[in-house]
């Protein structure tokens, strides 16, 4: 009886053990497992996900000047918010002042609510414009599942996609998530929306 008890007391030890150093893995890797990168090699399109547009259209300048003749594409959040599209109006007077042609930028007029909705209004300008290679810009926590999106939806098609986090341009720091209100908020929700489009669409994350 008591060798036992011992045994038991030792397999909860240890189990316990194992369960926290399993947690301290997950908490580790939740913020920059959520953070990928795919290279172009030459991108006709460059596409700026809507929102967090202080992040994100920097970095769609810099690419946009490293790629010259790659059409600018943003889509349209419908209704636009300052939520989901931070001062929409302003974005294509914002590339142009950050050095980018008026006549590269192009409104995608799909009114789009989510991930997904703009994944399907970019294969539909696609499709219209025979894109060859589109490289994505978002912010850096929502790049897995954006990719895995784009990914699914152009699965039928050539066109070949790229991918980069606006790293240089956002609070972001992946690698120490848990200390900043910023990351936590953003992680927790990316996870959330992983999970829901593995469920309502199909779309799961090692797609990216």
């Amino acid at each position: 009886m008591w060798l036992r008890r011992a045994h038991a007391r030792a397999f909860a030890f240890y189990a316990s053990v194992a369960l926290l150093l399993a947690a301290a893995v997950i908490l580790r890797w939740a913020g920059p497992t959520l953070v990928v990168s795919v290279p172009p090699r030459d991108p006709d399109a460059i596409l700026s996900l809507a929102s967090h547009e202080w992040e994100r259209l920097p970095a769609v300048a810099a690419i946009g000047r490293k790629y010259p003749s790659a059409v600018i594409l943003l889509t349209l959040p419908s209704p636009a918010t300052e939520q989901n599209c931070h001062r929409c109006a302003d974005r294509p007077g914002r590339l142009r002042q950050a050095g980018i042609d008026a006549d590269r930028i192009h409104i995608l007029t799909d009114a789009v609510s989510n991930t997904r909705d703009e994944a399907l209004a970019s294969l539909r300008y696609a499709t219209r414009a025979k894109t060859k290679e589109i490289i994505i810009i978002t912010s850096p926590y929502h790049t897995r599942r954006a990719l895995a999106t784009f990914r699914r939806t152009f699965g039928a098609t050539d066109v070949k996609l790229a991918i980069q986090p606006a790293l240089n341009w956002s609070p972001a720091s992946p690698q120490r998530w848990w200390r900043h209100g910023y990351d936590r908020a953003y992680v927790t929700y990316e996870w959330a929306a992983i999970l829901y489009y593995a469920i309502r669409f199909g779309i799961y994350p090692w797609n990216a």
